[in-house]
């Protein structure tokens, strides 16, 4: 009976303990007190955990604030040197390899192209593994020491009944099905590694740190060469990654019979507002020039400048627009988000022009109770935003876990 006391102890402290932690991590700096505050819990419970927080280096004083009347109280913060991970952008133009201090800051970069978007898996995880060691050697980081690498992927990964931890991944856009992207992987990396699909992961990363950290729901909009979203849980649930869950958005039909998309269906969003279809669409229309890049992500960035003087390119973003403002009306009438956020390297670069014609097109698709319900916003992480996104995976366990008993160098 007094071993059972002991672990219910022990799980409930370690319990406090990442919650305190995750508290600290998603929603910024604040004193002792306020965390007694949140969390119900004694003045004495709090400052054993944020001692033992700190004696780990996870968390550190981040000095004073002033308070009503009463004696300054010091500020925790979580301690950005603790450690490192590793985030992977497996797109279908490129895969992007970002390497984060414990804080999320960016440290180093490595990107690679991708002509071909049904790239032999193989040559896919080579180059991962390529990214992995680029940016660790270039800020002097042992691999082997890092707290984990999460990989973001155009798909969904699905465990096997017979081995759970034995990840799939089916991603149509590069041609794979059932690929073992973890096994592939674990001959080059001995971090502890994590796959999810871009969509959640990108969503977490823009509820954590970017423009949904105050909503309590929204929908995270990926536009790349694909589209894609991830009904995400606002900021103040903390991870782990899996309270979202995906969305085939792109894949809903906006136009009866309308253009071929890449699912065999017709008429679906993605037909009309990826990145290839913007392009294309621009291409067709009478008076367009041709461009002058090459690439889909050049070629979108040049279409996107050309919107400023060429009619043509501006119709098109207009049109592009329209069918997204469709779109966002759908997921308005489906499921009342508080917040939708523009996200994805294409929607990034695109969002700030069209944002003003996606919410009216979309306040004009959403039903008249539902109007003024959800605010329509690009997302603020940029084109990092997918690899930062992966890299909250290992952050969400190391979170999950209250914190690493050693801290990593």
């Amino acid at each position: 009976m007094s071993s059972l006391v002991k672990h219910t102890t022990r799980d409930l402290r370690w319990h406090n303990r990442s919650a305190l932690l995750t508290h600290l991590y998603v929603q910024g700096p604040t004193s002792r007190n306020k965390l007694s505050r949140v969390f119900g819990l004694s003045s004495a419970t709090v400052s054993n955990i944020v001692s033992g927080l700190i004696a780990d280096g996870l968390v550190e004083d981040a000095g004073l604030e002033s308070s009503d009347g009463g004696r300054p109280r010091s500020v925790l913060r979580v301690r950005s040197q603790y450690g490192h991970v590793v985030g992977v952008d497996i797109g279908e133009t490129h895969i992007r390899t970002g390497l984060f201090d414990w804080s999320l800051t960016m440290v180093a970069a490595w990107e690679h192209p991708i002509a071909d978007t049904k790239l032999d898996p193989y040559e896919v995880a080579r180059l991962v593994i390529q990214g992995v060691a680029e940016v660790t050697a270039r800020a002097g980081l042992d691999p082997d020491r890092l707290l984990g690498v999460g990989v973001g992927v155009p798909g969904a990964v699905r465990s096997t009944p017979e081995a759970p931890d034995r990840l799939l991944v089916h991603a149509p856009t590069l041609g794979w099905s059932g690929v073992r992207l973890g096994d592939m992987l674990r001959s080059g990396i001995s971090a502890p590694l994590a796959i999810d699909n871009c969509a959640r992961t990108l969503g977490q990363a823009e509820m954590w740190l970017g423009v949904g950290r105050d909503a309590r729901r929204a929908v995270v909009a990926l536009i790349g060469v694909g589209v894609g979203a991830a009904l995400t849980p606002g900021s103040k649930a903390g991870p782990p990654a899996s309270d979202a869950s995906t969305i085939e958005w792109g894949h809903t039909v906006i136009q009866a019979g309308g253009l071929l998309c890449r699912c065999g269906s017709h008429g679906c969003l993605e037909a009309y507002a990826g990145a290839e279809a913007i392009l294309h669409s621009y291409q067709a229309t009478l008076g367009s020039l041709p461009f002058t890049a090459t690439g889909t992500e050049p070629r979108l960035v040049e279409l996107t400048e050309r919107a400023h003087t060429d009619p043509v390119a501006r119709q098109t973003l207009n049109r592009t627009a329209e069918y997204i403002g469709i779109g966002i009306g759908n997921l308005v009438n489906l499921l009342d988000p508080e917040l939708v956020v523009l996200s994805g390297w294409a929607g990034s670069l695109i969002g700030p022009t069209i944002l003003p014609a996606v919410r009216e097109a979309a306040e004009r698709h959403t039903l008249p109770y539902l109007q003024g319900h959800t605010w329509i916003s690009v997302g603020q992480l940029g084109q990092e935003a997918v690899a930062m996104g992966a890299a909250t995976l290992p952050v969400s366990r190391v979170l999950a876990g209250g914190g690493a008993p050693e801290p990593a160098q």
